[in-house]
């Protein structure tokens, strides 16, 4: 049998496959919390969600928190499995404290079955990651906030523990 040899060209991914240039696989870190405080009350495990468009509080929690009066509104909320659950009310302008930076957020108040403040009581969405300037490398394992060139940090795959950056005043990717 006469074979000629014939050149097949792969494309990049396949070549970097075959060359072993591909970084391994890392398994997923779960989710991000942190600690926060609003009040008097602390919270020692705020989840962090960038699938988020909102932040929400369960009405237990609202209710220990006795913050005023809600804001009605008319807003419908699309859960992951497409049910819909209706906000008792919206509160505006909440003072939510990590470490010492503080940071204005507004919060859909929720009624939750068995919610006698489970172990993430807190929701904080898009909206307050984007006012705290939230960075996380998740491969680093590094998560920093900001304001006014004062920058707080945490290792996401330790117990959430603070650790103050000083960075001069500027930030440095980490």
């Amino acid at each position: 049998m006469n074979r000629q040899k014939e050149v097949v060209k792969v494309s990049k991914n396949v070549s970097a496959m075959l060359q072993k240039k591909l970084p391994p696989k890392c398994p997923d870190p779960g989710s991000f919390t942190i600690p926060c405080q609003i009040g008097n009350s602390k919270f020692a495990n705020a989840m962090l969600d960038l699938g988020a468009s909102i932040n929400l509080m369960p009405y237990s929690v609202y209710e220990t928190l006795g913050l005023g009066e809600l804001k009605p509104d008319n807003v419908i909320i699309q859960l992951a499995d497409r049910s819909n659950v209706y906000p008792k009310g919206m509160l505006e302008d909440v003072l939510v404290q990590v470490n010492h930076l503080i940071f204005p957020a507004d919060f859909y108040v929720l009624e939750m079955e068995n919610s006698p403040v489970s172990s993430t009581p807190l929701l904080l969405g898009r909206p307050f990651m984007s006012t705290a300037r939230t960075k996380i490398d998740v491969y680093a394992g590094a998560l920093t906030m900001e304001f006014d060139g004062d920058v707080i940090g945490f290792n996401i795959f330790e117990a959430m523990s603070w650790r103050k950056c000083a960075y001069g005043g500027t930030l440095a990717h980490v």
